[in-house]
């Protein structure tokens, strides 16, 4: 079954459910894909953008903005490999290290972590708790402005979504490269 965007905009928790086992599903597969590559191969970037291991950072750093700082409310919930786009001009503000150079195993180790939290998350949701209003911690971070729990998984979701097409997209050049 072909996964499409209106799959990961779920608003209740049974739909959210779904959505969350797609991606693990997604990403299961594409893990298994991605380490038929060499190592070095997936720190490559494809035509500028992001390489397989800085997708993982930066979806590391997606659940702890949306997820750890924002639905749990810890006030420093980044893991120092966390990787965010250009709009963060200080990673170092809020605990990361943009000089890390983590293997493909260390950051899913961290990811995996990660998406178990997401798990436990979603099983405890009831709609009353997917209304919540969430408000940030008055730490560095983002985001600094409240916003429900089914409004941070969707942004989560999301991220995943978008992410993954990007990074199997990139995989399929890394893959072409190695036949030639």
């Amino acid at each position: 079954m072909r996964k499409t965007p209106d799959d990961f905009r779920a608003t209740d928790p049974a739909g959210i459910a779904r959505a969350w086992d797609m991606i693990e599903e997604l990403w299961r597969d594409t893990v298994i894909r991605a380490k038929e590559l060499p190592e070095t191969a997936l720190h490559e970037q494809v035509k500028g953008q992001w390489s397989f291991v800085q997708t993982q950072r930066h979806l590391v750093l997606a659940t702890d903005c949306w997820l750890r700082r924002t639905v749990k409310g810890i006030e420093h919930p980044y893991h120092p490999w966390g990787i965010g786009g250009s709009w963060l001009t200080s990673p170092r503000r809020w605990g990361l290290d943009p000089d890390a150079d983590p293997s493909l195993d260390e950051v899913l180790d961290v990811r995996r972590g990660r998406m178990d939290e997401v798990q436990a998350v979603i099983d405890g949701l009831s709609e009353a708790e997917l209304n919540r209003t969430c408000s940030p911690p008055d730490t560095p971070g983002h985001p600094r402005t409240p916003h429900t729990v089914c409004e941070c998984l969707g942004v989560v979701l999301n991220e995943e979504w978008h992410h993954h097409r990007y990074a199997t997209r990139d995989l399929a050049v890394l893959e072409q490269q190695r036949q030639t």
